[in-house]
């Protein structure tokens, strides 16, 4: 375990944070059919969304064994088809088990990637796009009608 509180709580925050929602909570009660409607002025479905987000929880746990695929050439390939939502949700919330792990191992923590990238840092960034897309998860949830989940959550 991490000594360092910051790298803690960045590890904490890829599964959600005392501040917001947890993942687990956001996605409860999602049905398949649910999860893929696109509320009328948004572009996306909860789906679309967690798709997206655990694309690239997949590409920094790549990365964390040096077997990352290349970045996409562009935003739309980091956007792949979601598949089977329960697959879906059940690869979203194992990735961010890992991904916590790894934000609080000292030994990847206070390293650079071979670019010179400090994984700290990188960990940073990706816990903050996680929750930026939890964020409208829950948004998308409240536009379809369907927040707070059945175990209750924030409403405003």
């Amino acid at each position: 375990m991490v000594n360092d509180p910051a790298m803690r709580a960045v590890g904490n925050l890829f599964r959600g944070g005392r501040a917001n929602v947890s993942w687990d909570a956001a996605l409860e009660g999602l049905s398949a059919g649910d999860a893929a409607r696109v509320p009328a002025g948004l572009p996306h479905s909860v789906a679309q969304v967690v798709a997206h987000v655990q694309f690239w929880q997949q590409w920094l746990l790549d990365a964390a064994t040096g077997t990352a695929r290349p970045w996409p050439e562009h935003a739309a390939g980091g956007w792949p088809d979601p598949g089977e939502w329960d697959t879906l949700r059940r690869d979203l919330l194992g990735a961010q088990a890992r991904l916590r792990d790894l934000a609080r191992d000292p030994d990847l923590a206070s390293t650079s990637t071979p670019q010179g990238q400090p994984w700290g840092v990188i960990l940073v960034n990706f816990t903050g796009h996680g929750v930026y897309h939890l964020g409208q998860v829950v948004s998308i949830r409240q536009a379809l009608g369907l927040w707070p989940p059945p175990g209750g959550g924030d409403t405003w």
